[in-house]
């Protein structure tokens, strides 16, 4: 990675996709970032008052990113044309994958992971606040309906909900599936792209990679197995022998800690 640069400094929600998908962004194009994790709701707070508009806010110099999909689009340009994650040929190839695995798996795994989870307050408090400072993990600890509270009124949680959700997320590592059933080593052939990022990071909390949460060697902000509830395991098994579940499980075991030769000024 390279070092001649003054760091990019990122504000996140350990916990998030987004936030998840900036770090491996970030490493995989040779950025150097500082991260300052905060929980809820101190995370709400601090990104409104710098002017955020999501779940991440990155700061480059006096340049001010305030979502991961700003994050790709700044340093792709700066990355030679065969290393780019978003091919020019593959532009509305791109624009799909985005919305089927950005919004819409990542939506539909945020409403069954937390719905799942959140009444769980022993296996979610640490995903929670990793990384967050000492006093809002505290904070957590000893006040924990509020951030539970936000996040359930803010994604419309119920467990009606969060089994439509299941069922949209089979859906679409059915679709992976079918897609990888050639062979290929990634959605779009020979070339790891932002699709392929996308997926793996929406889909991870339905198999649990190693290495998730840019904490190589480190259990990241995930629950591990042996913490989610036996009927979640047992989805999480079944997810895993997929080919998509297996295609995440490659990612993240040989793709997540490859940085490309820095091009960026």
């Amino acid at each position: 990675m390279s070092t001649d640069k003054k760091p990019v400094h990122v504000l996140s929600f350990s916990p998030s996709a987004d936030a998840e998908l900036n770090r491996w962004v970030l490493f995989y194009y040779g950025i150097p970032f500082k991260e300052h994790r905060h929980t809820l709701p101190f995370y709400f707070l601090l990104n409104k008052l710098a002017g955020g508009k999501s779940l991440v806010l990155c700061r480059d110099g006096d340049t001010k990113l305030t979502s991961v999909r700003d994050v790709i689009h700044h340093y792709d340009t700066q990355a030679a044309a065969e290393k780019k994650l978003i091919p020019g040929s593959l532009s509305s190839e791109m624009a799909y994958s985005w919305h089927r695995y950005n919004s819409e798996l990542g939506h539909a795994v945020v409403e069954w992971a937390y719905t799942n989870l959140l009444p769980h307050k022993t296996i979610i408090i640490r995903p929670l606040t990793l990384g967050s400072p000492w006093f809002e993990r505290c904070f957590v600890k000893y006040g924990y309906m509020i951030p539970k509270r936000m996040i359930w009124k803010s994604q419309n949680l119920s467990m009606p909900a969060a089994d439509k959700a299941l069922r949209l997320i089979r859906d679409i590592f059915q679709e992976v599936d079918q897609i990888l059933s050639d062979g290929r080593k990634y959605l779009y052939g020979d070339t790891l792209t932002l699709a392929d990022l996308a997926f793996a990071v929406s889909g991870a909390p339905l198999v649990l990679p190693a290495n998730y949460g840019g904490d190589q060697f480190e259990q990241g902000a995930i629950p591990t197995f042996d913490e989610f509830p036996r009927a979640l395991q047992e989805i999480i098994s079944a997810m895993r022998q997929t080919a998509a579940g297996k295609h995440i499980l490659r990612l993240y075991a040989e793709e997540r800690y490859i940085t490309i030769p820095a091009t960026h000024s």
